[in-house]
């Protein structure tokens, strides 16, 4: 019986580790921000279009290589990028814990550690974005490299970090370039210690490599106007003020958890000599420190989602376990659980706010009155603040297969229909422009793209989109390129979809209709136009 309860721990891991982050799966999740941007990649990968030559993009290919395979077994479905992401989930908890083995951490404190990692990191990411992408690509590169570094594995290891560090930077620049600043710093340090320089030699071999098979075939296409290295029309979004303010002016995690971590090394090393030659020791604290940096610098390079750098916990958390492991018996159940419970307090808000508040909540409440000032009252519904809060019905539009499992709101899904009954639509040769959230009504009307280097994946204005794409669509739209474009207007976001395009537009086709966008706040709108000079009949 002691035997079978001590494997119990072993298949519990197992349980967070696969299991849990399959949990989005079994819920009808609303379309929210960023998926036209996962999904149209993806679909255009998907069918045969090369990056850089059919379309450019400010940020590398490799966030859409996953959804694209996907994409071709399951099918060109927003519901299938929630099975890209809890494939990607499932493979960043495998290489956690891979990384806490490395270090020697134990099972019962490998337990703690991913139950932070899935409830503060895992289980709200359950839709694709590059952001998060590039982190477990990150994870990949310091898996292998700690083979080599604590476990003394082949030197082909650092050949395989420094490989993955290339396509961290062509998933997200930000954290890819640190990614390469972390490898290479622990490189140096190793070749220091050892006197010794065959590890940088293949890691800078490794570098050569995946530049030449990921990046130089790119090159004969537009790649050094589309790929953002901070030259022109990019910017680099990083400023000294900016991490100034966001790290003295907020960041409290963070400045916490750096007096704690530098408090660990003062306790554990009397100079600055013995924690230095302490290799493990050294490699773990060094890590953890500059996954705190790293996280400073994306909470302002990547800021959304906004809890896009809440990784750093999960680090910290390892950190402590690794330190006092050995003084606290995490195999004692009276030890375990009351700190597991704990965890779970400590993230509440993960489940609370997407599952259950508004289930527990809604029978607590009594009917609010006019005349009391409360916190849920004290704001005017038509406040900023509060209209997020007021939306209309969602639902899962069946007769819409590209969206179904998804929830859209109901009068977007009636916009849509209302779409699919224009008789332009019944065209074989229909140009459609379509510059809104709405991405996937590419494969729901079977619609085509404009393809070329010039063409650019999607429409941010200042991201993807600059002057010259202004005047490129603007001269296409002046010679009634297009049977009928769609234009979003999002009123609350820094113009993300070109006024300049829309004033354009106006000018040379006429306005048939509009229907509600799918996002919150519920502000924001999707303009059909069809040719000034057409007949077509809605």
């Amino acid at each position: 019986m002691k035997k079978h309860f001590s494997k119990f721990y072993d298949y519990f891991e197992w349980f967070l580790v696969l299991v849990l982050p399959l949990v989005p799966l079994l819920f009808t999740l609303p379309y929210r921000i960023n998926l036209f941007l996962a999904w149209e990649g993806a679909y255009r990968i998907s069918q045969g279009e090369i990056p850089y030559k059919d379309f450019g993009s400010p940020v590398g290919y490799v966030f859409w290589l996953l959804p694209a395979l996907f994409f071709k077994i399951f099918g060109p479905y927003v519901a299938t990028l929630l099975k890209v992401q809890a494939f990607t989930n499932i493979l960043s908890n495998l290489l956690l814990v891979r990384i806490l083995k490395q270090f020697g951490i134990k099972l019962h404190g490998r337990i703690i550690v991913l139950t932070v990692f899935i409830l503060s990191y895992v289980l709200f990411n359950f839709w694709p974005w590059y952001n998060h992408l590039v982190f477990v690509v990150e994870l990949a590169s310091i898996y292998f490299l700690l083979r080599y570094l604590l476990q003394n594995k082949k030197v082909l290891n650092v050949v395989f970090s420094a490989i993955l560090v290339v396509l961290a930077f062509l998933t997200k620049q930000d954290t890819g370039g640190l990614t390469l600043v972390l490898t290479g710093s622990l490189l140096i340090y190793d070749s220091l210690l050892k006197r010794n320089i065959k590890s940088i030699i293949f890691y800078c071999a490794g570098l050569i490599i995946a530049i030449v098979v990921f990046i130089l075939p790119f090159t004969f296409y537009d790649f050094g106007y589309w790929f953002n290295y901070g030259q022109y029309p990019h910017f680099s979004r990083l400023t000294i003020a900016d991490l100034l303010d966001e790290f003295l002016g907020a960041s409290k995690w963070l400045k916490f958890y750096l007096l704690i971590t530098a408090g660990l090394i003062l306790y554990q090393f009397n100079s600055k000599e013995a924690f230095l030659k302490h290799k493990e020791s050294f490699t773990s604290h060094f890590i953890v420190l500059f996954i705190l940096f790293q996280a400073s610098v994306i909470q302002i390079t990547s800021y959304t989602p906004l809890d896009g750098n809440i990784y750093f916990h999960t680090f910290f958390v390892a950190l402590l376990i690794l330190n006092f492991q050995d003084k606290l018996n995490f195999k004692k159940g009276f030890v375990l659980w009351p700190l597991l419970i704990l965890v779970g307090f400590w993230w509440s808000n993960v489940y609370w706010v997407r599952f259950a508040r508004s289930k527990v909540l809604s029978k607590l409440k009594t009917e609010q009155q006019d005349d009391v000032i409360s916190k849920n009252t004290y704001l005017l519904s038509g406040d900023s603040s509060s209209q997020k809060m007021n939306r209309g019905k969602w639902i899962v539009p069946e007769h819409l297969p590209t969206f179904k499992g998804v929830k859209i709101p109901e009068k977007t899904a009636e916009g849509i229909m209302k779409l699919t009954k224009m008789d332009v639509f019944k065209r074989d040769d229909i140009r459609v422009l379509n510059m809104t959230e709405l991405t996937p009504l590419a494969y729901e009307l079977d619609l085509a793209y404009d393809q070329g280097e010039n063409i650019p994946l999607w429409y941010h204005k200042g991201v993807a989109f600059f002057d010259r794409e202004v005047e490129l669509y603007c001269e296409k739209v002046e010679r009634t390129a297009y049977d009928v474009i769609l234009f979003q207007d999002i009123p609350d976001v820094n113009n993300f979809y070109p006024y300049e395009v829309q004033e354009c537009i106006e000018a040379n086709y006429e306005l048939k209709f509009k229907f509600l966008a799918p996002r919150i706040p519920e502000i924001s709108y999707i303009y059909v136009y069809v040719r000034s000079s057409s007949t077509l009949e809605i």
